[in-house]
């Protein structure tokens, strides 16, 4: 087998579109990469943000005119299309034509929370949607797709448990949360800081910092990234998983990330959480801020329960095949059951 396939993403270091292209490759494709992230740095810092926030903009022009030209020299069996919210419906069509299948792919709340005209209007022509969200499941037919797929986030390849060697002082702690900045998380971590020591990774958090007192001593850095990122889970001894309230979220991707580092997961409860992992024995969960702090309280004080959970969760993470490369193995084997008899032919 020698299928050609056009990955067409974010290839940032230490992003998981670099888990997803070795998947690919693994599975026998021969991957062909037109990066989107060269292009989000281009321009000015008003563009920058309009292509982050509108899909518009310097970059977005030239990353279509990019796979335009892909698209006229070139031949693929699979177009592979991860986020694909700056790709505009004309240069999809043009994408379509060199290839016998197009595939999209998102971990985000496409419909809710990461909403796009562009993409919107070219979803009809994906023969395959893969979502993590069950709660757009619907909102995907309504729009028009052929064939939509739900699986997990998953954890990737470069996730796992980081030696305590192996960790820098700085990104040790008690308690950890690693994630963007929402006014309801913060209320709650404000909360969990009074009662246990706790620090705080990730984009918007010191910029928040600046202005309120309790974060200074507690937000210790923005967004990490590939092995500092794992390293701040796997350097905590309970990390916290919080759901977002701009959308019906009840599992993220650090639902299978920390348990996946061998961390001990305090999640908000829901019932996804609780069919994931056994409440107690593979995990710990929530339902009100003073369940957490208490939580959290106890369990730093009981390292022996502690750390039994935090291997349970590391155990169930591979039983239940939670990791990517299991996740996606249903969206590959979908692929090649479209185009390997068309191969053979």
């Amino acid at each position: 087998m020698n299928l050609r396939l056009l990955y067409v993403g974010s290839l940032r270091a230490g992003g998981n579109g670099l888990d997803r292209v070795a998947l690919m490759e693994s599975r026998g494709f021969c991957v062909i990469k037109a990066d989107r992230h060269r292009y989000m740095a281009m321009g000015t810092r008003f563009e920058r943000s309009l292509a982050a926030r509108l899909n518009l903009g310097r970059g977005v022009r030239r990353f279509n005119l990019l796979l335009e030209a892909v698209a006229e020299r070139d031949r693929f069996d699979v177009v592979f299309v991860d986020k694909g919210v700056w790709v505009r419906p004309q240069t999809l069509r043009q994408l379509k034509s060199c290839a016998r299948l197009l595939v999209h792919y998102t971990p985000d709340a496409q419909f809710r929370e990461y909403r796009s005209r562009k993409f919107l209007r070219s979803l009809p022509d994906y023969d395959l949607s893969v979502t993590t969200k069950p709660f757009e499941i619907e909102d995907y037919r309504a729009a028009g797709a052929t064939n939509v797929m739900l699986i997990h986030q998953g954890f990737g390849g470069r996730i796992k448990p980081v030696p305590d060697d192996d960790i820098p002082d700085p990104l040790v702690s008690d308690v950890c949360f690693v994630g963007h900045y929402q006014s309801a998380y913060a209320h709650i971590l404000r909360l969990l800081a009074d009662r246990v020591p706790l620090a705080i990774w990730g984009p918007g958090w010191t910029e928040y910092a600046r202005t309120h007192t309790w974060a200074k001593n507690v937000v210790r850095g923005g967004a990490l990234f590939g092995k500092d990122y794992a390293s701040a889970i796997s350097g905590a001894k309970i990390a916290i998983g919080l759901l977002s309230k701009r959308i019906p979220e009840t599992t993220t991707t650090r639902s299978f990330e920390i348990p996946a580092c061998g961390t001990m997961l305090l999640a908000e409860r829901t019932n996804d959480h609780m069919a994931l992992f056994d409440e107690g024995r593979e995990a710990e969960f929530f339902s009100t801020p003073a369940e957490l702090c208490d939580k959290a309280a106890y369990y730093l004080e009981h390292p022996v329960e502690r750390e039994a959970i935090a291997a349970a969760g590391l155990a169930r993470s591979w039983s239940s095949g939670y990791a990517i490369e299991d996740q996606f193995r249903s969206v590959i084997d979908w692929i090649l059951c479209q185009i390997t008899p068309r191969a053979h032919s």
